[in-house]
């Protein structure tokens, strides 16, 4: 496979993955603040753009922290590559360049998707009916998701496509978790139980949790299973074991890469990690080493297949919200 077709599978699949964790997280946050007092609306929306690494970004071009502001920033900016957009469209036009390696129904429901984006007056949606638009975009990440897992043949095209995705949701674990459980830690007991099931909701993993805890929300239990659960599928382990063996199977059989090594002593770390030991040496640290070790690992793979060009990923600063 050419370097150029690997790369841009490998963010066709990273960008359908952002698109579908920024719709998730804005619609828990929209859903979120109809139960909550209007004082805590531009906090809440402040610290969901912390969660997807955009704040910065965001308070550059607005004064005004708002529903609309943020939604329309997040939606439908043009000039947001993190936008739902902007990452559907960039996620169908690396589809195009390699339509070849990638089944005609995968090709068919990327464009499909982008095309019914364009068709629809966003603004309108987002002013009139922003969860059903929320809830179309992940419907539509998850039709894509499952049309390439039914027609790819697991090929070095499908296991970049796998690499993009899982390293792209391993790094919004990280932040959904940073960000949140600093919040947590600011609110008294009863305050912090919407802001425990919002952390689930956003992972999609609250009737799996439920299966496993019960209905009590903890928030040990909650980190060790979107941290450590190995079968579920947004779980930080269960990312880095998919990666791994994705690249395990692109590289040589007998000579570890710098990325392959990199996953790997990450993967070990989490297998044998304890979550109170994790907690109570300080989960935004260890959080922060983690993201960065997958940011690392990106970066390791571009060298290694991409044409030795790094990947351009921004650094997240966690900061208070204000």
């Amino acid at each position: 496979m050419l370097a150029r077709h690997a790369e841009m599978i490998f963010w066709c699949g990273r960008y359908l993955e952002r698109a579908e964790d920024t719709a998730r997280v804005l619609d828990v946050t929209y859903h979120g603040l109809l139960e909550s007092p209007p004082a805590e609306a531009r906090r809440s929306w402040l610290e969901l753009l912390a969660v997807l690494g955009l704040a910065e970004e965001f308070l550059a071009k607005h004064d005004e922290v708002n529903a609309r502001t943020v939604s329309e920033f997040l939606v439908l900016d043009a000039t947001n590559p993190g936008a739902i957009v902007s990452a559907v469209g960039l996620a169908r036009e690396n589809a195009r360049g390699v339509r070849e390696l990638l089944s005609s129904e995968f090709w068919e429901a990327v464009n499909t998707f982008h095309l019914e984006l364009h068709a629809r007056d966003l603004r309108v949606d987002l002013a009139q009916q922003a969860y059903e638009l929320y809830g179309l975009v992940r419907r539509r990440c998850q039709t894509v998701s499952g049309v390439a897992s039914e027609t790819m043949p697991r090929d070095d095209g499908w296991r970049f496509l796998m690499l993009g995705w899982m390293l792209e949701r391993a790094e919004m674990m990280c932040r959904l978790l940073n960000v949140r459980f600093g919040e947590v830690a600011a609110a008294g007991e009863l305050a912090s139980f919407p802001i425990l099931l919002g952390v689930l909701r956003s992972a999609s993993a609250a009737e799996a949790y439920r299966k496993v805890y019960g209905a009590a929300l903890d928030p040990g239990h909650i980190v060790e299973y979107l941290m450590l659960a190995p079968n579920f599928p947004r779980s930080l382990l269960y990312c880095l074991r998919q990666a791994e063996k994705d690249l395990l199977r692109i590289g040589a059989p007998d000579d570890l890469s710098r990325p392959q090594r990199i996953i790997g002593r990450l993967r070990a770390e989490l297998e044998f990690c304890d979550v109170q030991d994790l907690l109570d040496a300080g989960l935004h640290a260890e959080l922060d080493r983690i993201q960065q070790r997958v940011r690392e690992a990106a970066e390791a793979l571009a060298l290694q297949y991409f044409r030795n060009v790094t990947v351009d990923l921004h650094a997240v600063d966690f900061r208070p919200a204000g």
